[in-house]
């Protein structure tokens, strides 16, 4: 176990020295690479202690012409994995940007869209809880029928059983087709309440600017 720790810090030592062989062949290039508390730093230098964390080298218009990934190692596993988790949030959220100030050149674009979209999903609501309401009719129609075969001391048809069923069947696939329906208001609905917040960050405006009052349709509450 001892031969092994240190055979992994002379591992390390390599990179390390590999690392800073490689900058200073580059020496006129820039370097950007995370420090201990996270944040990326831009320096014609990367100090030695960070070398096995990986950096980026830029030229000197900032493009991005080589990167070195990090040397994971039993002492910075868990810092490697905290960047490589904080890069692909960095990068999921510039897409999500691009994606808004491509698509939505205003504010007001946006609120359309959302409440476009929770009124389709709103009026989707009302026809579900429409058929509900119309197939329990139909149940309780079904009932009274079966009722009255039984109180006449005749036995109930089987097409009707059949169609009892069905109507069972059709009522159960109904009221998981209303919370899936009243689930993806909700989610939508604090989807686009996010893209909003984020626009106006992009856009500079105050977050209490340009909002709209939102569609609260009377069918999604419980």
């Amino acid at each position: 176990m001892v031969v092994m720790k240190n055979y992994q810090r002379i591992v390390s030592v390599v990179f390390i020295v590999f690392g800073i062989f490689a900058m200073v062949a580059e020496a006129g290039n820039l370097y950007r690479y995370r420090n201990n508390e996270g944040n990326l730093v831009i320096d014609y230098a990367v100090p030695p202690e960070y070398v096995a964390n990986g950096y980026e080298v830029l030229s000197e218009s900032g493009r991005v012409v080589d990167v070195v990934e990090p040397q994971v190692t039993p002492e910075n596993i868990e810092f490697v994995e905290a960047q490589r988790n904080k890069s692909k949030a960095e990068a999921a959220q510039q897409k999500e940007d691009d994606m808004l100030l491509r698509t939505y050149s205003e504010v007001a674009e946006l609120e359309s869209a959302m409440d476009r979209k929770l009124t389709q999903l709103d009026r989707e609501i009302e026809i579900i809880q429409s058929n509900l309401a119309k197939n329990k009719t139909a149940m309780d129609a079904s009932r009274v029928k079966a009722a009255n075969y039984q109180l006449g001391g005749r036995t109930i048809p089987k097409a009707l059983l059949k169609n009892m069923d069905g109507q069972i069947q059709e009522q159960r696939d109904g009221e998981k087709m209303l919370l899936v329906r009243r689930q993806e208001y909700q989610d939508t609905k604090v989807r686009y309440l996010g893209y909003l917040d984020r626009l106006k960050a992009l856009k500079g405006i105050k977050n209490t600017e340009g909002l709209k009052g939102t569609v609260t349709p009377e069918a999604v509450i419980p």
